[in-house]
């Protein structure tokens, strides 16, 4: 009994729609262990995006060519090439869009006029791009239009080493890496690393006595980047929600 071919077209566009699925998934540990610097990591991930976009699109003309009484084989294939596709294109396609809709900022602090200073992580920043200063009235003036919540906190009727402790608790258990704890200056230290890329993020919280109350402050800044695509303002604010839990 005559049985139609498989389709050249659905074969070859599920082994592309792999490469470009291993490219796109190699570029952050690539550059974790410098393989690759940071624009040859961001080339083979946006190579890889683009290249999962035509993966969807070679599917969907090889699942074409499997329809009809003269269709070809290989249609399961071509829909598990679209569907490799679209899953390479949606999983970063969150980074891209804050790559563009992120204001150009990569330290934010709750106190913007004295912002908390790092001490233990100073060496650290100042051998990064950033630096360990704050980036001034700029920053300041676009954190303040595009993360207006970012704010202190304020804990009344509670002990400064009760809130202290709770800082330290916090930051642990949001995985970050506690590089210093003095709680007689009432000030931590510690680095976040994001997981696919290994970016390291340095974290400064101050906890202060004031009349109304225990004020913590903390300020959260990238070590590279022109823009933190939004990650500072999420850390703060996961950070304060794990406060208010523990408060």
């Amino acid at each position: 009994m005559f049985q139609a071919p498989i389709s050249k077209l659905a074969k070859f566009s599920l082994r592309w729609a792999f490469l470009c699925a291993a490219v796109a998934a190699a570029a952050g540990p690539a550059y974790q262990l410098e393989f690759l610097d940071l624009r040859g990591a961001m080339l083979a991930l946006t190579g890889g995006v683009a290249g999962g976009a035509l993966a969807v699109l070679l599917g969907a003309l090889a699942v074409r060519a499997t329809l009809g009484l003269g269709g070809k084989r290989g249609r399961g294939r071509a829909v598990a090439a679209m569907a490799v596709g679209v899953l390479v294109v949606a999983i970063p396609s969150p980074y891209f869009l804050a790559s563009v809709t992120s204001p150009a900022i990569h330290d934010l602090s709750t106190d913007t006029e004295d912002p908390p200073a790092f001490v233990a992580l100073a060496d650290d920043r100042a051998a990064a791009p950033h630096g360990v200063d704050y980036p001034g009235e700029r920053a300041s003036m676009l954190q303040a239009a595009a993360y207006p919540e970012v704010a202190p906190a304020i804990y009344p009727g509670v002990n400064r080493d009760e809130v202290f402790r709770a800082v330290k608790a916090s930051a642990e258990e949001l995985g970050w890496q506690v590089v210093a704890a003095d709680s007689a200056a009432g000030q931590l230290e510690a680095t976040d690393r994001s997981f696919w890329f290994g970016f390291i993020d340095d974290v400064v919280i101050r906890v202060r006595e004031t009349d109304d109350g225990v004020r913590v402050d903390i300020r959260s800044a990238s070590r590279l980047g022109e823009s933190d695509l939004g990650a500072n303002a999420e850390r703060i604010g996961r950070f304060f929600a794990e406060m208010d839990r523990r408060l």
